[in-house]
């Protein structure tokens, strides 16, 4: 097995396997998010009996370090980024062109709960085809919400795995990654089974300012009309439409409580037929 660090900038690179590297796990697009920059310098480390050459990279070093979310702008939301930008959008840069060609899993961290599941970008029906083949239980379509997110780039799915700097979201984190490198044939030994549904992430639920919030919904639930999804200091916020709250969190973001969601298919098939390359409007999932 040969073994190559260097360094590319702002991102942290190393190579692991035979070859040059074809598949790609990155951790650290949020300095912050500790689960799956725990499980990448884990898998470093570790003496994998890689069949492919590997690329495990940490995103955004300095913020690592520095144990923020980012320095200058949202790494996530600012690709493909700019190479004369700030940091964060040379960064994005960066990672765009060395992912371009290669099959890559970006591991995130959310405050949402249930965890894990998948992020996609329908223009890339490849993702779609990827993520119904790793052990989540959720994919979600970010079509025409976050448009700047790495998923964008390349051929990337993105898993959201619990933030938290714990032994059992690093676990979790690893679990993903190593039935990643098993799907692709980068690893020997089979992946674990799928079975995902499908979902598309809508409008985000705005989040009143108040000083005590509560979530009274589950994430890939669905909510009728005329629930109360929250509370704020007290006031409750109804639904004015059916849907299925998708990252919806009372501690996350400050402006937005999550998203609104659609069901889109409970296979594959499903949302190849109604969803991937159509008018954007899925059957009726109720």
């Amino acid at each position: 097995m040969s073994t190559t660090d260097e360094g590319f900038g702002p991102l942290d690179v190393t190579f692991r396997g035979p070859g040059d590297p074809e598949v790609v796990v990155v951790a650290g697009v949020h300095g912050d998010e500790m689960s799956g920059i725990r499980a990448v310098r884990r898998l470093r480390e570790a003496d994998l009996d890689l069949q492919r050459g590997v690329a495990f990279v940490l995103a955004n070093p300095a913020a690592i370090e520095a144990g923020e979310r980012y320095l200058d702008s949202d790494l996530n939301r600012v690709f493909p980024g700019d190479p004369d930008g700030d940091r964060e959008e040379r960064i994005a840069a960066r990672l765009c062109e060395f992912v371009d060609g290669r099959t890559t899993l970006s591991l995130h961290g959310t405050e949402a709960e249930p965890t894990p599941f998948a992020l996609v970008h329908s223009a890339q029906e490849r993702e779609f085809e990827l993520a119904s083949e790793l052990p989540v239980p959720h994919v979600v379509d970010h079509w025409g919400v976050n448009e700047h997110t790495i998923t964008t780039c390349g051929f990337t799915v993105e898993i959201e795995l619990a933030a938290d700097d714990s032994d059992d979201a690093a676990d979790s984190a690893e679990y993903q990654a190593r039935a990643f490198l098993q799907r692709v044939d980068a690893l020997p030994d089979e992946p674990p089974d799928a079975d995902p549904d499908f979902f598309h992430m809508g409008e985000p639920v705005p989040k009143p300012d108040g000083e005590s919030y509560e979530l009274h919904v589950e994430n890939f639930e669905r909510v009728p009309e005329g629930t109360v999804y929250a509370t704020v200091d007290g006031e409750e916020l109804t639904a004015d439409e059916p849907f299925w709250p998708i990252i919806m969190s009372a501690d996350g973001a400050e402006d937005i409580f999550g998203y609104q969601g659609r069901k889109i298919g409970e296979s594959l098939e499903d949302v190849t037929e109604s969803w991937i390359g159509a008018d954007r409007e899925p059957r009726d999932s109720e």
